[in-house]
Formats: C-alpha cells, sequence, structure tokens
C-alpha cells in the first residue's frame, strides 16, 4: 500500500520536513531513521511511502530540521493517527501541523477520558461505486458532552448539501479524535472545493453547540489519482466555550470510613469517589501516596518525603478488599485492632502501620505463592521491573539496617543495576524482595481499579507530585549523579514561615538530567498517569529556580535561588567599602548590645572560650563557627551555656548579610529578608539604600529571563510527554516570569483569595479577574482552613471583607451565621472565571453549622513552620456518615454548584 503524506508548513530558508512514526517504515519513532518530505508548490510538503499493508492503524508526527540537520521544531505532541478502515491500494494522508492549541488543557486525558467520556466504538466502512471516491474526516474533538454526537455538514450529497438533519455522524477513536467515512461521485469532485462544518447534537438530534469560525475548505484532487482521500489534523474551533468544573481536596490519610483500619485507604478512596458523585463534584484530588517508610514512626507520615517515588504506600493498602485469612481467630483479633484504632479522633500513623505490616506478612505467607505464580502478577512484574527491583531490594536492605543511612549499607551503599541484584539474591534469596513486591502489586491492583470505577463515574482523580525527594530515598541511591546531596531544597521566608523553609532534599542535578533526556522525570510521569488524568506540581517554582540551601545550615534564610547570578566579591567591596569591611557582609556580625540582647549571662563565658571573637578592624563580632550543624553535631556540654548557649548561637548564624554560592566561590548572593534583621536597622540610611537597591534588583529583576528558559528548557518537555492536565502549586515569591510562562504552555496556576500575586488594596485578590486556566480554591493544606482564617481576622478586617469582596452580599459580621458567611465566600470563589475550583472538604464543611465538629485550629493538616509536624488529621465523620446522614448539606452543594454553572449540566 503506497501512502501519499502531505501537509502544508511555510519552512525558512534551509529548512526540510520530516516525518516519524511507530511503525518500522517511519523509523519506529527514532527521529535519526524519520523520512524526508520534498517541498510541493505553495509551501506544501509531500512524500509517497510504501507501507505494509497489514498495518491498519500507527502514529507520527512532523519535525523541522535546519541546514546542519538539526531538529528545530517539533509538532505539540503526537496526535496523528492514521486508521484504516478499507482495502486501499493508495491513499493521501493530508495533514494539518499541530501546534500547542489555544486550549490545549482540553486536550488533556481529563478532557477525554473523564469529563466528556466517550466509548470507542468502530464505524462501519463505506462501500464506493465505480464512480464515488471514498473520504476520511479526522478532527480532535474533546468537549463533546457524553452521550452526545459531533456530525458534519458540507457542500457535499453524502454531508446533507448543508442540512443539518442530514449529516454525517462521527466515530469516537478515543483520545478526542473523532472519524467518519462518506464517498463523494464523480462530479462532485470535479468540482474540487469541498466546504464542509462540525457541530454537536444531544441525544434527541437537537444541536447544542456549532464549532466557531469559518467554513472547512479542502480542494479535492482529480478522481481516480487515490482509492481514499484522509483530511486530518483537524481541531474543532471550541471558540469561547469555557467549561467549569468543581471538587475537593483531602489526603487519602484523613479519609474516615467504617471499615478502615484507622487509617484512609483505597476503599475509603473508592466510597469518596461515590460520595463526590453523588454531590455533583468532577474532582477528586489527594495529596501524595507514595512509599515514605523508613523510620517507622511519625517522621514517616509527611507525605512529601517519599523513599521512592514510584512506589505506593502499604498504609494505603485496604484489606478488606484482599482475601481473608484462613486463620478465622487472627482475622478478628485483627479486626478488634482495629476497632480501637478507628475511634481514634486522628490517625496514629505507627501503630496502623504495625497493624497493617503484621496483617501482610500473614497474607503473603498464605496467598503469596499462589500470587506470584498468576498471569496477572507476572504482567505487573514485567511493566514495572525498572523501578520495582531496586524498590524491593531497598527495603530488605533498610529493615537490615533500622535508621542507617545507605552510606553505611558496605557493599550495598551504591546501587548497580546489573550486580546488585546479582549480588543481593546471592546474599539474601528472593522471599523478602518478593514480599514487597507483592504489596505494591496489591496496592497497584487496588488503586487502578479506584480509578477506572471513578472515570465511570465522571470523577476526575487528580494526584499531587512532589518537587523533592527524600536524602535517604531509591532515587538518591540508585541514581547519585542525578542529584546535589551537599545541598538541600526549600523556600524563601513568607507569612507562614519567617525563617524560610528547609525540606531536606536534595537538589537536582538539572545538568546531567537534561543530557539524559529528562528520563526520570518522564518516567514519574508515566507512573503518575496509570492512576491518574490530572496531577499537581508540587512547588513548580523550583523547576524555574529551587530554594538552595547548604547541608550544614539548616535555617532557610541562609539558602539562594538556583540558577541565578551572584554577584562577585569585587562587586560588593565596590559598593560598601566605603561603609564597613567586607568580613561584617560575608560573616555573621553583632554589636556588643545585639549579643548581650541574644546571649544574656552566657556572652562573657562565650567570649572567654572563643566562641565569640572580634572582627578585626571592626567594633561588631563574630562567631567561631558560622555553620549552624557544627553546632547541632556538638556535644552541648562543650559549650558553655550548655544546649541552651548551643541554641542561641545557631540562631546567630543567620545574621549575616551574604550568602556564598554553593557552586562558585568567591560570589555572594544577598541574604533574603536581611532587610529585617536587627543588625540592618544599624546600618546608616545611606547603607540601607544602596542594598534595598541592590536586592530589589536582585531578587525580582535580573534573573526573569535565565528564570523563564530554565524553565520552558525542562517543562516543555514534560508537559508534553504525558496526556495528564498539568496544573502548578505556585504560591509563594513568584517570580515576573512564572505566570506569561505557565500561561504560554497552559499549566493551571493556583489561585487563592488571601494570597494575592499582586498589590491590592486590602491584601485580598479579586476573584472576579481570576485567569480562566487555573485552580481556584480557598485554602491549602499548608495554611488554616477557611473557618481558621476566618477566626484570625479582628471585627474591623471581617467587617471590610464582606464589604469589599462580598459586596452584594447583605452579610454583617455581627447578623450573619458564620456558615452563612462561609457558603458566601465559597458561592464567590465558585463564580470565578477559573476552570477548576477545587475546595478542601474542610471548607465545604464550613458551609453546615451541623458539620462544625472540629475546632477550626483542628482541621489545619500541615503547619510548615513546624518541621516536627505529624500529618495526622482525619475527618470527624466517617464517608458513610457524609453521605447518609446531612442531606441539606449535600442539597446545599448541589445548589451551589447549580447557581454558579459548575454542576453536571455545564459539560452538556
Amino acid at each position: 500500500m503506497n501512502i501519499t503524506f502531505s501537509i502544508k508548513y511555510k519552512a525558512l530558508w534551509g529548512q526540510k520536513l520530516y516525518i516519524s512514526g511507530s511503525i518500522s517504515e517511519l523509523g519506529s519513532w527514532d527521529e535519526t531513521q524519520a523520512i524526508e518530505l520534498s517541498p510541493q508548490q505553495e509551501d506544501c510538503w509531500g512524500g509517497t511511502i510504501p507501507i505494509d499493508g497489514r498495518k491498519k492503524e500507527f502514529t507520527y508526527c512532523y519535525l523541522v530540521r535546519d541546514d546542519r540537520g538539526k531538529v528545530v521544531r517539533r509538532e505539540w505532541k503526537r496526535m496523528h493517527r492514521l486508521s484504516i478502515k478499507h482495502n486501499f491500494r493508495s491513499l493521501l494522508m493530508t495533514d494539518r501541523w499541530i501546534d500547542r492549541p489555544s486550549n490545549a488543557p482540553f486536550y488533556s486525558s481529563a478532557f477525554y477520558d473523564v469529563l466528556y467520556r466517550h466509548e470507542v466504538r468502530g464505524h462501519k466502512p463505506q462501500v464506493r461505486q465505480e464512480d464515488e471516491q471514498i473520504i476520511v474526516l479526522q478532527v480532535y474533538a474533546p468537549t463533546v458532552p457524553s452521550a452526545h454526537h459531533l456530525k458534519v455538514t458540507g457542500s457535499t450529497q453524502k454531508l446533507g448539501h448543508w442540512d443539518a438533519t442530514k449529516a454525517a455522524e462521527f466515530s469516537y477513536m478515543g483520545k478526542g479524535e473523532w472519524i467518519t467515512f462518506f464517498v463523494i461521485n464523480r462530479a462532485e469532485q470535479a468540482a474540487r472545493d469541498m466546504y464542509f462544518k462540525f457541530f454537536i447534537t444531544d441525544e434527541s438530534g437537537a444541536i447544542c453547540r456549532w464549532e466557531d469560525g469559518d467554513d472547512h475548505h479542502y480542494q479535492l484532487p482529480e478522481f481516480g489519482q487515490y482509492d481514499g482521500i484522509y483530511i486530518a489534523g483537524l481541531l474543532f474551533n471550541e471558540g469561547d466555550h469555557k467549561p467549569r468544573v468543581a471538587g475537593t481536596v483531602i489526603p487519602v490519610f484523613s479519609l474516615r470510613h467504617e471499615e478502615d483500619y484507622g487509617i484512609g485507604d483505597f476503599g475509603s478512596l473508592r466510597r469518596a469517589v461515590d460520595w463526590a458523585s453523588e454531590v455533583g463534584f468532577h474532582i477528586l484530588q489527594i495529596l501524595p501516596i507514595n512509599d515514605t517508610t523508613y523510620y517507622r514512626d511519625w517522621r514517616d507520615s509527611y507525605p512529601y518525603n517519599a523513599i521512592s517515588v514510584d512506589a505506593l504506600h502499604p498504609i494505603y493498602i485496604d484489606l478488606k478488599a484482599m482475601p481473608r485469612l484462613r486463620d478465622t481467630r487472627a482475622e478478628k483479633a485483627f479486626e478488634l485492632r482495629a476497632a480501637e484504632l478507628r475511634r481514634s479522633p486522628t490517625h496514629l500513623y505507627p501503630e496502623v502501620m504495625k497493624l497493617k505490616e503484621e496483617y501482610l506478612r500473614l497474607h503473603y505467607r498464605e496467598y503469596g505463592r499462589k500470587v506470584l505464580e498468576s498471569t496477572s502478577y507476572k504482567t505487573f512484574l514485567r511493566k514495572h521491573h525498572t523501578w520495582l527491583t531496586p524498590y524491593a531490594i531497598f527495603c530488605v536492605l533498610r529493615d537490615k539496617h533500622p535508621h542507617q543511612h545507605f552510606d553505611q549499607w558496605g557493599a550495598y551503599a551504591r546501587y548497580d543495576q546489573v550486580q546488585t541484584p546479582q549480588h543481593f539474591v546471592r546474599d539474601f534469596g528472593h522471599e523478602e524482595a518478593d514480599y514487597y513486591r507483592y504489596i505494591q502489586y496489591w496496592l497497584s491492583t487496588q488503586l487502578a481499579e479506584v480509578s477506572v470505577y471513578a472515570e465511570g463515574r465522571g470523577v476526575l482523580l487528580k494526584g499531587d507530585i512532589p518537587i523533592g525527594v527524600a536524602p535517604h530515598s531509591i532515587s538518591v541511591w540508585s541514581e547519585p549523579h542525578l542529584f546535589y546531596r551537599h545541598l538541600s531544597a526549600g523556600a524563601p521566608p513568607d507569612a507562614f514561615a519567617t525563617d524560610g523553609q528547609n525540606w531536606g532534599f536534595p537538589t537536582y542535578n538539572w545538568t546531567n538530567m537534561l543530557q539524559r533526556d529528562l528520563n526520570w522525570w518522564r518516567s514519574r510521569f508515566e507512573c503518575m498517569s496509570t492512576y491518574f488524568k490530572a496531577f499537581r506540581i508540587d512547588h513548580i517554582l523550583g523547576f524555574f529556580r529551587i530554594w538552595e540551601i547548604p547541608s550544614d545550615q539548616r535555617s532557610g534564610l541562609l539558602g539562594h535561588f538556583s540558577p541565578s547570578r551572584p554577584l562577585t566579591l569585587k562587586f560588593w567591596r565596590d559598593h560598601f567599602d566605603r561603609f564597613c569591611s567586607i568580613e561584617e557582609l560575608i560573616q555573621p556580625c553583632f554589636s556588643q548590645e545585639r549579643l548581650e540582647e541574644v546571649l544574656g549571662h552566657h556572652l562573657d563565658g562565650l567570649k572567654q572560650s572563643g566562641w565569640v571573637v572580634p572582627i578585626q578592624g571592626s567594633k561588631y563580632y563574630t562567631l567561631r563557627y558560622v555553620r549552624q550543624q557544627s553546632y547541632a553535631s556538638m556535644p552541648s556540654d562543650e559549650i558553655p551555656g550548655g544546649s541552651e548557649a548551643r541554641r542561641l548561637l545557631q540562631e546567630l548564624c543567620r545574621e549575616v548579610a551574604l550568602v556564598q554560592d554553593t557552586h562558585r566561590p568567591y560570589y555572594y548572593h544577598p541574604r533574603i529578608a536581611f532587610t529585617e534583621s536587627k543588625q540592618f536597622k544599624l546600618w546608616n540610611p545611606a547603607m540601607q539604600e544602596i542594598w534595598r537597591q541592590i536586592c530589589h534588583h536582585y531578587f525580582y529583576e535580573v534573573h526573569n529571563s535565565l528564570w523563564r528558559d530554565t524553565a520552558l528548557e525542562r517543562l516543555i518537555p514534560l508537559i508534553e510527554c504525558t496526556d495528564m492536565l498539568v496544573c502548578a502549586e505556585d504560591l509563594g515569591m513568584i517570580p515576573a516570569c512564572v505566570p506569561q510562562v505557565l500561561e504560554d504552555i497552559q499549566i493551571l496556576s493556583l489561585e487563592l483569595e488571601r494570597m494575592p500575586k499582586g498589590e491590592t488594596e486590602h491584601g485580598w485578590a479579586d476573584l472576579g479577574r481570576l485567569p480562566y486556566r487555573s485552580v481556584c480554591t480557598t485554602s491549602t493544606h499548608d495554611m488554616p482552613t477557611l473557618r481558621g482564617w476566618w477566626h484570625h481576622l479582628d471585627p474591623e478586617q471581617q467587617a471590610l471583607y464582606l464589604e469589599t469582596q462580598l459586596l452584594l452580599s447583605g452579610l454583617r459580621v455581627d447578623k450573619s451565621s458564620e456558615a452563612e458567611i462561609m457558603e458566601a465566600i465559597i458561592r464567590n470563589h465558585l463564580a470565578s472565571a477559573s476552570m477548576l475550583a477545587i475546595l478542601p472538604l474542610s471548607d465545604w464543611m464550613a458551609i453546615s453549622e451541623e458539620l462544625h465538629l472540629l475546632r477550626p485550629e483542628e482541621e489545619q493538616i500541615n503547619h510548615p513552620e513546624d518541621p516536627h509536624q505529624r500529618w495526622e488529621y482525619r475527618m470527624p465523620l466517617t464517608i458513610e456518615q457524609l453521605r447518609s446522614n446531612y442531606p441539606l448539606w449535600k442539597r446545599q452543594i448541589r445548589s451551589l454548584l447549580e447557581q454558579t454553572h459548575r454542576d453536571r449540566t455545564t459539560l452538556s
């Protein structure tokens, strides 16, 4: 079979077009084997390629090379697909170059697999007469509502001669693409010009929506030149169609149901899908669910500190969904212990983990051999072998070396993908590793089933990808070249954490990652797409620049951005030599009064023993050690004043004006928030003004182009390798380039009323001006809930909020109930232009007085300023109770969705 590919593309001088595809004739996606096309008339490119006639469906894309053979441009994703239903000897494939469309989120699996779900169905091939020609139309139309139909009418007889009642109907191909076959006769083809337009009808055939814009026009080739003519690469012109939907977010561990083991699990998640569907939600978002097991204590409750970016956490396994233990007495004993844990108002992480592991050990002994020999397990093993093997080995070694970093594992301190598995089997056998594979098999099976179930109920499961990995994680162990282990990721100070944040995650070696085509990240996205159709990138600012803290410091104030353009020591001398010595800037620097204020009666002893020393040629003092870890690792009895003095010295390490760059010696960054320090207040006004000018330029201007280019280099390849809907968590100290980058590549931003992304009159964002491609929410897990925030406002601020943000509500602080105010706030958020409104479950509960079951401060999930926070929040009620006991609340939610056009009819 000969296929002639034809595409219109205006190339620059020296450029050539190529086609690459999934079959061997097109290079099997090896771009070095892509087929060169020839220039045709009027900026058209084409080429005839013999294809094995048995290959009835394949995918391909176009790319552009310059005169040196370098690929300079590719299409947006691999969207071209040829589906052959006839026995053609020759066919013409007429394509359109596909750039990122203006509504790219619609082309995500979130839309075509869930929100606008259709079943793939075949289309009966057309039978042509001798004087007829088969025409095939393929079009991407990802927002055809479920149970609706896509049709086309046009200038030919089989398209109804513009009579919509006689239009041709499309069949769904999957991934938002539709196909239809029709014939035209010789006379119609002789006219050469064919016009057509797409539209959507409901089940009754009534027209719901025409595509926007002018009619499509196609000039037909001469009759008989090809057996079939495909017109593809078409996109349904959505115009101003902007569907808006709503949902909720809650960690899996916070879910509660009547048979859980004291913590939310995948069984709870399935029940939550039912509840979400009943109230009219389209989205159910969760926090990360990757395995964090390392210490087996409360430290492992932190969901953003995963040991594996692929493995799921065993604590989320639904034991009730597995075959029962044959020992009925043991089964009953486990149930009694679980019932005790269920009664706890918060989840008891260590106790739950211990109980589930005991159960799973027994379960493996009874069912392990049978499951490991099953076809489904072997399929799972083949699919996930790449990460599952190092994960299973790591878990066994972790258990044999409790609380020891892998650096202390002797011969296993470094992972080799060939040698380590061989040596491991020799030293430890298969049994323990198979146990951990067995658990992952059950977890993967259960979550995949929940995902399919949610899709069937029209509920979009949205996952969460943490920006970092634990320093003791499998990735750092097996691929250390991808990380800087001597550096720690964190965040600069903000209103919620004035000392900044130090997450303890190693930072990424992006140079090595890019040299490997970002395969580590691609693998993460691929694994997540097994279960989710949308996901949130935690701290997406880390793709622009990360806040990098030396591992020998603890305070987030002592970090700096990377990549960045630090300033030379000469620069700082040139600007400040007339005011002070350079030593006063690059070392912690204190006046006598400041030391007396902080160290009190410990000062004399610390001076005499040399812990506090004068700066030569200056009236100020500094510290013997300027790294916080120097004090943390030192016995307290070696320091005059003991542990209290040691803590105070660590705090004083923060009071430095310049922070040394971690990659280049003799280059320094201005310490962030130094203007808030006591030392800065001692500077003279001229020195202060110079500092402020340098810092404003440094933190808000000089890096914008660098960070923009950095983000595009990292993000574009990643978002184009996945069909999931990509959402950002872009809160905090936001560079000016971030909004435009997210807009350009169409990643949904995160919008909070109480954290506006620009200057506002009263400190609250204008919800009426939020961008469409965004996620609107009332709070996050790192801040007080809606009720908690409201209680923190004084009466004057509350009144001001009602006056400025809810000016038409008629509410008053002294006369309106808290639930009424909460409902009005949520209605205002739902009325915003944001595509997605995803509010924490606690905030949805705030609209009903009946559900004010906890104190507002008890509803906050995490306190980011506290590194030892326990992630222990549980819903005060079971999902079964929410479903059956609060019909008025459910009606309230449905009414709010209807009023703001975020209900089910939005997608019809």
